[in-house]
């Protein structure tokens, strides 16, 4: 009887211990579904970037646990705008334009995402020289 007690005590206790350590990771209950026609929504502008009054280059970083995995954003490639015939104007400053994008962050290496919005530079315009009167 003391021995089937024993034994019955260690089978519960390895029980417990092994259901406790196969606890199931946090289920999302939300599907995304991606298309993969998205990339090809910005085709269309050809250079654009290198015909502007205020040019910009092209950087990206990658992140492996996000979406999008790949982030492009425009950096300008003066302070200054350049005139119709290549001069840069003084009157003239070069800022990028911005905009909020939504970003997903794999959490822990599992199935779910955290979202939050991240301001990528899209392009570069010219403005006005700031000056004491504005």
């Amino acid at each position: 009887m003391k021995l089937h007690v024993c034994t019955l005590l260690v089978f519960c206790s390895a029980l417990l211990v092994v259901s406790s350590s196969a606890a199931a990771s946090p289920r999302c209950d939300a599907m995304l579904e991606i298309s993969g026609d998205a990339s090809s929504l910005s085709g269309g502008n050809g250079n654009i970037h290198s015909r502007s009054l205020s040019p910009w280059k092209w950087t990206w970083t990658t992140v492996k646990d996000r979406i999008p995995t790949t982030i492009w954003e425009a950096q300008c490639t003066s302070s200054l705008c350049s005139g119709p015939n290549g001069e840069q104007t003084d009157g003239l400053n070069s800022v990028p334009i911005r905009q909020n994008i939504l970003v997903l962050t794999r959490q822990d290496g599992g199935r779910c995402y955290t979202t939050s919005y991240r301001s990528v530079a899209v392009g570069c315009t010219c403005v006005w020289t700031k000056t004491n009167r504005n």
